[in-house]
């Protein structure tokens, strides 16, 4: 009896130690809580380290279908076609990127027959893959005919595939035109709601970089109307009146001392970036506003976004007018910014096709210098 107790009561008691105290318990998930803090941050650096490769890889490719399109027709593509300009304000003409947006349901054409409003990445698409949406495209229809219209409902389209079914070039989604840190479709978790699109009922199609016009004033704001980001094109004599006072040059884009690769109907050949191409940016990682407010002396329109990779001008073109500016609603004042969802900086193409990450702290007089390709002053921050 006494040897049975015995073995019972060390029974227990082994059954007792093979158990987790409270304590013990707590301290376990201590660990684990301590491990996890430790490794996450690791972790999402990695896949951020991931994401900019993909970014830079993109960049690359952009820059090799340019030069591949140089190489053709011996000039870069135009930065925006405009078959119209609206009415010079008191500095002179601009395109308007209601060219691109001009709609009638049902109809066949766009309101004026001829409209455009393309970008230069249209004229890219052979050379980035996308052979069959440069094939597709109309070019007797602008950007809107050629992406029809969701929300219309009465809207034939102008090109169908073998199996009968649409095609709408202006709206096809292009991977190569996104940046991976910051989204992979034009509505990434509906985070760019507030963003104008030619037509808002769009949900793809969307870009990430922007060509560059230079470093100067390359945008009228129209205040109190819609789609008022025009760009500025300035005949000679328009640029010779738009000098201020105390200098000797016009502060708009087309200046010779403020003029970048791309433009409204621009052709630019190697020949004309003087300044060198491996100093002279050509596209950028751009600014995209979330949720756009305006700010003290800035209005709405300056601030507000516009998307989508076929639209030519506001959304396809950047200025390095001002300084470029980090992610976050909080910061930036500008559409027109370069900027980015990488910490600290943002990827740039230069004329010579190489990428670079730039800083966010770079000094702004050597960023606008970089925007610029006939300057007579190169700049080497590379």
């Amino acid at each position: 009896m006494f040897v049975s107790l015995s073995f019972c009561e060390e029974s227990a008691v082994h059954h007792r130690r093979s158990a987790f105290t409270l304590i013990e318990l707590l301290v376990v998930i201590g660990v684990i809580g301590l491990l996890v803090a430790i490794l996450l941050p690791a972790v999402q650096n990695a896949r951020e380290t991931s994401r900019h490769a993909q970014c830079t890889n993109r960049l690359r490719q952009i820059g090799l279908a340019l030069h591949a399109y140089v190489e053709k027709h011996r000039v870069f593509p135009p930065g925006q076609v405009a078959a119209y300009l609206s009415r010079p304000d008191q500095f002179g003409a601009f395109a308007d990127p209601a060219e691109a947006r001009n709609y009638q349901a049902g109809n066949q054409k766009s309101v004026r027959q001829g409209d455009q409003g393309t970008s230069f990445f249209l004229f890219l698409m052979p050379l980035l893959d996308q052979a069959e949406i440069y094939h597709a495209w109309q070019f007797t229809a602008n950007v809107h005919r050629n992406g029809g219209s969701l929300a219309g409902g009465n809207d034939p389209p102008l090109v169908s595939d073998e199996q009968g079914q649409a095609i709408y070039p202006a709206r096809a989604h292009v991977p190569t035109l996104y940046c991976p840190s910051r989204r992979s479709t034009m509505l990434s978790g509906s985070q760019f709601v507030n963003v104008q699109r030619v037509d808002e009922s769009w949900s793809t199609g969307g870009n990430d970089f922007a060509g560059c016009v230079g470093s100067g004033v390359g945008f009228a704001f129209k205040s109190g109307t819609p789609y008022s980001q025009q760009t500025y094109l300035l005949n000679a004599d328009q640029l010779s009146r738009t000098v201020l006072p105390g200098s000797t040059n016009s502060p708009f884009t087309q200046a010779p001392i403020h003029a970048g690769v791309f433009g409204v109907n621009s052709r630019t050949s190697l020949k004309d970036i003087s300044d060198g191409t491996s100093s002279t940016i050509v596209v950028s990682e751009r600014r995209i506003f979330r949720n756009p407010a305006p700010r003290e002396g800035i209005s709405l329109e300056q601030r507000t976004s516009c998307d989508g990779w076929a639209w030519g001008g506001p959304a396809t073109l950047f200025s390095t007018l001002h300084q470029p500016q980090p992610p976050g609603n909080g910061f930036g004042e500008y559409f027109d910014e370069a900027g980015s969802e990488h910490a600290l900086g943002f990827n740039v193409l230069t004329a010579d096709g190489s990428v670079h990450f730039m800083s966010l702290n770079i000094d702004l007089r050597t960023w606008q210098n970089l925007g610029n390709m006939a300057q007579g002053s190169p700049v080497d921050s590379f």
